[in-house]
């Protein structure tokens, strides 16, 4: 028969964790503005978003991570850390049992609340937040500051910025294709102009259609998507999303799209969600998309 998991009441577990030595601490700020305390050699880590985890094994931290959200699938040994539940509503009972030094997480992607508990308990939580490329390997570097391994953060940011610099010599003087990203169909949803998804797209060499739609992920209907008339649909390829693209040439008003009609449509890896290192990996994609060489064709296209 299999055991069910008791967890301990919160309030006693907030108890006990402000009966525990804590290591000693500097004050720092984090991405997002606030005053954090941070131990000077955090050893256990908690990360409440996928692109943090990602980070922190990028930069060696693997070991110190004792706790990752139901998200955090990658690289796969995050798969073998203990999971603290959804990145929008993580346990704080969970993520307390886990002793840890410092949890990271995101404004984007954890709810204000929880950040508020975990203060309440003295359990230190150090925001990181990028929304655009650059604001990404800033980040990176940040982290690794913050945690000790500014030699390795220092050489990953190193190397990205050259995959980005590549990309640029690449799009440089190329007319930029007008692109709508697709985050859902039913309804049609797109990103915002402000997103950190637009802006791989024009660091890919293309340009967002939409400038006009208002906030960050904007419904829109088939009409404006029309009138909208771009050159070139993109889609992430997810495993909760991945519709036939053939589908799209019989669709009431996606049919009439120009760029359905020339089979300008194509999948991208689900990395673009992700502000992580693998952001390069969707700008590259992308870039290959927009801007194929002559001759060749793109890369996982159609």
């Amino acid at each position: 028969m299999k055991r069910k998991t008791q967890l301990i009441p919160f309030p006693m577990l907030a108890l006990m964790w402000m009966c525990v030595p804590h290591l000693s601490a500097r004050n720092v700020t984090d991405q997002t503005g606030r005053a954090v305390q941070v131990p000077d050699r955090p050893s256990r880590l908690v990360s409440l978003a996928p692109g943090i985890t990602e980070t922190l094994f990028l930069l060696g931290l693997g070991n110190q991570v004792v706790g990752v959200t139901d998200s955090c699938e990658y690289p796969p040994e995050a798969r073998l850390k203990l999971r603290v539940g959804s990145t929008l509503s993580p346990s704080i009972e969970i993520i307390l049992t886990l002793k840890p030094d410092l949890v990271l997480g995101s404004p984007q992607a954890n709810r204000r609340e929880m950040v508020d508990q975990l203060a309440r308990v003295g359990i230190p939580l150090y925001g990181v937040t990028s929304q655009t490329v650059d604001g990404t390997l800033a980040s990176i570097a940040d982290l690794g500051r913050v945690l000790g391994h500014e030699a390795a953060a220092g050489e990953v940011v190193r190397q990205l910025q050259a995959r980005i610099d590549a990309v640029n010599r690449r799009t440089a003087g190329r007319k930029p294709p007008h692109v709508l990203f697709v985050v859902w169909y039913r309804p049609l949803m797109t990103a915002g102009t402000q997103t950190f998804l637009s802006d791989v797209i024009r660091r890919a060499g293309g340009e967002p259609v939409g400038a006009d739609l208002k906030g960050e992920w904007p419904k829109l209907s088939i009409e404006e998507a029309l009138r909208l008339d771009p050159d070139v649909i993109l889609f992430p390829k997810t495993q909760s999303f991945a519709p036939d693209l053939d589908e799209f040439r019989t669709l009431a008003g996606w049919r009439d799209m120009r760029a359905v009609k020339e089979g300008r449509l194509y999948f991208v890896s689900d990395t673009i969600v992700r502000a992580s290192s693998r952001l390069v990996d969707s700008l590259e994609e992308i870039a290959r998309i927009l801007h194929p060489d002559r001759g060749a064709m793109p890369g996982d296209a159609r």
